[in-house]
């Protein structure tokens, strides 16, 4: 768990500008995480730029920017002319599409920019380690943007199990059963060389499964294609936020990138985790996070949703109510965490999807200025991200390979049978 820091007065916080790159849905969602941070007590950001290839994106996000932060910042469509000509700029959040990650990501650490990225950091580990070295010859502050594990319920749920509550974890279950046919927010996420939804969503899961219980060891499975045509429903996606762009999509389009993966997992402290990610089941969808351990049992209800967590004990007992926190003594949120969700022992909210994902981007706006102004290390650091990234493509290339796959050898490059025409495409390789 993260160390609670003392409440700073608003009026003595230091303003970090920064400037946002990629200007569509999850730019849009990312400024109203700003806004968020700006109406609490711990606004340490400034936005003084956006850029993007379309300037009509960036000129529409710097208008909604103007509604919700009460100041437009400027526009451009280039890194470089942003960088020359708003000097004051030090950090940059990165909100492009997957595929672009490392492009946009090593061009500005090569500036001397501090850079927030959203997951998954890159398209492939090359893509990762590129941006690793990137930072590192930069000294400059790399966070990646992870969320879920941010949501206070998760946060709730990792201090429950570090602090015994079902004694020592034996199984983690990560099931997420859904999506039919249809487009997922974009066209881009069912494309290999673009970030399939395999790897754009499920490195969430990646990471949740990590999160909650330690270091992945190996992972044994296989990735499909099992929808070869995905349909344009019109949907808004999380939010409503890509609306305006769902009614440009095709009616068709031809998918190249796996929507389904199954794995069995093995952490390095001897537990066992099986991993269900199916983006193109029909039927009953399915969601569940269940944890078993020496003592008891864990049911999470999923992510920016609120409800409550479950404990299961021997003999019928089970917990629901706020008397599960007394067996969580070590969970306090962070201050502006416990200010944007209302208390610092949260265990259940009931905000609207857009508030609390809102909430959750100010909290990693506010880590990420803090970082460069007090040169710390983020939570999700460009070495965490990577290993979130290594796990799923485990998983892709244990499939081709017929084994199981550690974490360490995919991290090093050691196997890319998978990756490898990714890879090629970006010239990585």
């Amino acid at each position: 768990m993260l160390l609670c820091l003392e409440k700073i007065e608003e009026d003595s916080l230091e303003r970090t500008p920064i400037a946002i790159i990629g200007c569509g849905g999850m730019g849009r969602r990312h400024l109203t995480g700003l806004a968020a941070l700006q109406r609490s007590d711990f606004n340490n950001v400034e936005l003084v730029a956006v850029c993007d290839l379309n300037t009509q994106n960036a000129e529409d996000l710097a208008d909604e920017a103007r509604q919700q932060l009460g100041a437009r910042p400027r526009v451009f469509s280039q890194i470089s002319d942003l960088v020359s000509a708003v000097p004051q700029v030090v950090g940059v959040d990165v909100t492009t599409d997957a595929g672009s990650h490392h492009k946009v990501a090593v061009e500005c650490l090569q500036a001397g920019l501090h850079v927030q990225i959203e997951k998954p950091l890159a398209i492939t580990l090359r893509g990762c380690n590129r941006i690793l070295e990137a930072a590192r010859a930069a000294g400059k502050v790399l966070s990646v943007a992870e969320n879920y594990r941010r949501d206070p319920i998760n946060r709730l749920a990792r201090a429950l199990i570090d602090d015994g509550a079902i004694g020592t974890p034996q199984l983690m279950i990560e099931t997420s059963i859904g999506g039919g046919n249809q487009i997922a927010i974009t066209p881009w996420r069912h494309q290999k060389f673009t970030g399939t939804i395999t790897l754009d969503a499920g490195v969430h899961n990646a990471d949740i499964l990590q999160y909650y219980l330690g270091d992945v060891e190996s992972a044994f499975g296989r990735s499909h294609l099992f929808e070869k045509y995905r349909y344009n429903n019109a949907s808004a996606g999380p939010g409503g936020f890509y609306a305006k762009w769902s009614s440009q999509y095709p009616d068709r389009i031809e998918a190249t990138g796996d929507d389904a993966m199954f794995a069995y997992i093995r952490y390095k402290n001897g537990a066992t985790g099986q991993w269900i990610y199916h983006h193109a089941a029909h039927g009953q969808a399915r969601r569940a996070r269940e944890v078993y351990g020496s003592k008891g049992s864990l049911i999470a209800p999923g992510d920016r949703n609120g409800r409550p967590l479950k404990l299961y004990f021997d003999g019928g007992k089970e917990i629901s109510d706020g008397q599960i926190l007394e067996y969580a003594p070590s969970y306090r949120l962070q201050p502006v965490a416990a200010q944007l969700f209302g208390s610092e022992c949260v265990w259940t909210y009931s905000f609207p999807f857009t508030e609390t994902d809102a909430k959750i981007l100010a909290t990693e706006y506010y880590e990420f200025a803090d970082c460069i102004q007090n040169q710390r290390q983020p939570e999700v650091t460009g070495e965490v991200g990577r290993r979130a990234i290594a796990l799923v493509y485990a998983v892709c290339e244990s499939g081709l390979a017929g084994r199981p796959m550690t974490l360490d050898e995919v991290e090093a490059v050691a196997v890319d049978a998978y990756q490898r025409d990714i890879d090629e495409h970006y010239k990585l390789v």
